[in-house]
């Protein structure tokens, strides 16, 4: 079984600068090492949770895209437009390669997106909320970006779910910015090496296509 230093490294880290210099030096080992020796498959179930609702043709952004995991499973699933965005340059050429996504570009989860109101058609975002990771807040510039009647779907940390996160849920959902569709029983996320984390994958359906005021 699996151990690694750096998931320590990237679940500590509070400086968004030192988490983004971790990424780009991992960039290249990263497929051998997370969905490879550990077995994460994260990215596989959102991708299963959004596929019985969007036309091949949605569009779609992978937030946090990382390497790509999330592309590859899209264009498995059939889906033909998927955009990536991630705070790390190195994992983003490495996403790049992959040859799935049509657009892809820097972006922190948790400031301002660079895309307009109503963009997509879904987001996707795959371990990227989790300790030391993208914040709550980052939730309400997905809903902004995401057609009304859009999805977002996610995975959350479920054995140590970051703080705000489910208060930040309903806080949306009380200003009828998103519905809850559903979200799936715990499930081991990396069974390779870190057998105690669990994950859950959460879907909802944005109404009004815009945060909370």
């Amino acid at each position: 079984m699996v151990k690694l230093d750096i998931l320590q490294r990237v679940y500590e880290c509070g400086d968004l600068e030192e988490l983004r210099g971790i990424y780009d030096s991992w960039a290249e080992t990263y497929d051998a090492t997370i969905p490879g020796a550990l077995n994460y498959r994260g990215h596989e179930y959102i991708v299963d949770a959004v596929r019985p609702h969007l036309g091949d043709d949605a569009r779609i952004l992978d937030a946090g895209a990382g390497s790509g995991m999330v592309g590859l499973a899209a264009a498995r699933a059939g889906f033909t437009h998927v955009d990536a965005m991630d705070l790390s340059a190195g994992m983003l050429e490495v996403a790049r390669d992959r040859g799935v996504y049509r657009e892809v570009r820097t972006g922190v989860l948790g400031e301002a997106l660079d895309y307009p109101d109503n963009a997509y058609d879904a987001v996707l975002s795959s371990g990227v909320f989790t300790p030391g990771h993208a914040p709550p807040a980052s939730l309400d510039e997905i809903v902004r970006i995401v057609k009304p009647e859009g999805l977002v779907c996610f995975t959350l940390r479920h054995d140590q779910t970051p703080p705000g996160f489910i208060e930040k849920f309903d806080e949306l959902a009380e200003a009828g910015s998103w519905q809850q569709v559903s979200v799936s029983e715990p499930f081991q996320s990396m069974p390779g090496g870190e057998p105690e984390i669990r994950h859950r994958t959460w879907l909802f359906r944005v109404t009004s296509g815009r945060p909370a005021a």
